[in-house]
């Protein structure tokens, strides 16, 4: 009775198999496209950058996806830690660390934007928390609310400017805030 059964579906099956391979009709194609799969992609990755035979940035990623045409990445959980230059408008500050849930780029043209909890804080004491900001050559932007504090004040605006620098550092678009003054010596 089981060789019986069996007999019965290969009686519709192989005539329906050999119709379908003997078709010569190509199938509709569908009109998804295909994604822009990126020349190297890895996981947990670590990265530093050398100027002069010293680390000036290092960081990581929990994923990094690179496409070599137009040297564009795409990164998650991403953190980046700079060194300032001596003598640079950064240098008071210290040591810098960024993070980012989500990070894109294009090396070569040195734009870019970070979305997702995007965080600043400076070895100072000084701290910077916004949902996005865009990196165009020497220039930081942004238009969603940033929230900063550190020694000696606490302000809140709803847009950023600032040169990478350090020589222009701006909170824009309604700031408020509270400075706190320096007690008698």
């Amino acid at each position: 009775m089981g060789s019986q059964s069996v007999r019965a579906v290969l009686v519709v099956l192989v005539p329906a198999l050999a119709w379908g391979c003997g078709n010569s009709a190509n199938p509709p194609v569908s009109s998804i496209s295909i994604p822009d799969v990126p020349d190297l992609s890895l996981q947990g990755v670590a990265f530093a950058r050398l100027s002069e035979g010293q680390v000036v940035a290092r960081g990581t990623a929990a994923r990094l996806d690179y496409r070599r045409g137009g040297g564009r990445l795409v990164a998650s959980g991403a953190t980046a830690v700079v060194q300032p230059t001596p003598g640079s408008s950064l240098a008071a500050l210290g040591t810098l660390r960024f993070v980012a849930q989500d990070a894109k780029g294009e090396v070569p043209n040195r734009r870019g934007s970070a979305s997702g909890g995007v965080r600043f804080d400076a070895a100072r004491g000084d701290t910077a928390v916004t949902e996005r900001v865009e990196y165009d050559g020497d220039v930081l932007r942004g238009n969603a609310p940033v929230a900063a504090h550190g020694p000696g004040y606490r302000v809140n605006g709803n847009g950023l400017f600032a040169r990478v620098d350090g020589s222009a550092i701006q909170l824009t678009s309604g700031v408020e805030g509270q400075l706190q003054m320096e007690g008698p010596r």
